[in-house]
């Protein structure tokens, strides 16, 4: 812990903390296999693996959140990126709770924090709903719908 000793306002003898180091959490590293590099095209099946194994601890085994991702082969539907690749991940609700949506695994899919932004944002901007629907790829793709229903 790294401190020092000063005076308060009224000239008592105080120990400042100047960052607690006890607080840092401990982060395992996983060695990259020899000369690996994740911009070799040859080397995209190593670290799609890499990155889901490593990205699988933020759920517990077998969980709602957990088949949430497997569900979508561990990518974005928005931007079809890994999920893992260092961006915050939430969890978004396609069908609203405010509009009868709910907390089940169908209504819900993991998106980055700036593709979840894309996508209420567009639903403000636009005024139309945006609903994610699967492709043929088994990822999602979003579908702009106006007021009546039609496609937009």
């Amino acid at each position: 812990m790294f401190f020092y000793e000063g005076n308060d306002r009224r000239g008592k003898r105080i120990v400042h903390n100047l960052y607690n180091i006890k607080t840092v959490p401990i982060e395992r590293h996983i060695k990259v296999k020899g000369a690996y590099s994740p911009d070799d095209p040859e080397q995209v099946e190593y670290w799609s693996k890499r990155r889901t194994k490593s990205g699988k601890i933020i759920w517990s085994k077998g969980s709602k959140y957990e088949n949430v991702g497997k569900s979508q082969d561990w990518k974005c539907p928005i931007c079809h990126d890994h999920l893992f690749n260092g961006e915050e991940i939430e969890t978004h609700h396609i069908v609203p709770i405010r509009d009868g949506g709910s907390d089940d695994i169908d209504n819900l899919q993991h998106l980055h924090k700036t593709c979840h932004k894309q996508v209420h944002s567009r639903k403000f901007q636009a005024g139309l709903e945006v609903r994610l629907e699967p492709d043929d790829r088994k990822l999602s793709r979003p579908v702009l719908r106006g007021g009546d229903g039609s496609d937009s």
